[in-house]
């Protein structure tokens, strides 16, 4: 899969040219946001592998670093900042906030693709090490802890402030008391594919695609497919067309 990148820029020069430089060296760009408010709801609902943030947002009452520090709340994503000011106590706070890096304006895009490749290698680097990429997770069900192969989802919903999580050696699917962005980060898999909002499936139990719908024989799941999607799918499977 790509690696998706947060782009949080008000100028829209600019942001058409890191959009633009970031998608010919890879990179998925699902958004970019000219106001805090609007990178707050793309992070709630996308699962970022790094995020290009302009400190200072000339429109904007809030800035890069108030989003940041939001960030933190849940997230270690990579973050380059964007400034045009690093006094003392603003390369300070941005330390804090760990896994970070940042750039002067006028930024070269050559000079942005390298920063971002690093960032990302490192962030895969520290998850392959880390618990992330191992195939077994521990998930807080039923009042306890369960051992569940991640290759045995089958699918996650979000609902609401919770998440419902379908197994393939489970009859039923369990509702775990976290959102389904904070779940996802835990599990980061890399068969499973955001179909909208509020689901994610795991593309090898994919058993039927037809125009507009797929279908999950376990669990008997379906879904209506966006524009777009079954070809998104297709490429993701091995498949023979007509």
């Amino acid at each position: 899969m790509k690696p998706k990148v947060l782009i949080v820029e008000d100028e829209l020069i600019t942001a058409t040219e890191f959009k633009e430089a970031m998608q010919a060296a890879g990179f998925e760009v699902p958004v970019v946001a000219d106001r805090i408010s609007s990178a707050m709801v793309a992070f709630e609902t996308v699962v970022f592998d790094l995020i290009l943030l302009d400190i200072t947002l000339k429109h904007d009452s809030l800035d890069g670093l108030y989003f940041a520090g939001q960030i933190r709340k849940t997230s270690e994503v990579p973050i380059i900042f964007i400034t045009g000011d690093t006094n003392e106590a603003m390369l300070e706070r941005m330390n804090a906030l760990g896994n970070i890096n940042y750039m002067m304006k006028a930024v070269r895009t050559q000079e942005l693709i390298f920063k971002s490749k690093m960032m990302i290698g490192k962030k895969e680097e520290n998850e392959t090490a880390g618990h992330k990429h191992q195939e077994i997770i521990l998930l807080p069900i039923n009042k306890a802890h369960q051992k569940v192969k991640k290759s045995d989802i089958v699918a996650i919903k979000a609902n609401g402030s919770y998440s419902d999580i379908y197994i393939a050696t489970e009859p039923h699917h369990h509702t775990l008391s976290m959102n389904m962005k904070k779940l996802l980060e835990g599990i980061r898999y890399n068969d499973f594919f955001r179909l909208n909002k509020s689901n994610v499936i795991n593309v090898n139990f994919i058993d039927r695609i037809e125009k507009d719908q797929l279908l999950l024989g376990c669990h008997n799941l379906k879904y209506a497919l966006a524009k777009g999607q079954k070809r998104e799918i297709l490429e993701r499977l091995p498949s023979i067309r007509t």
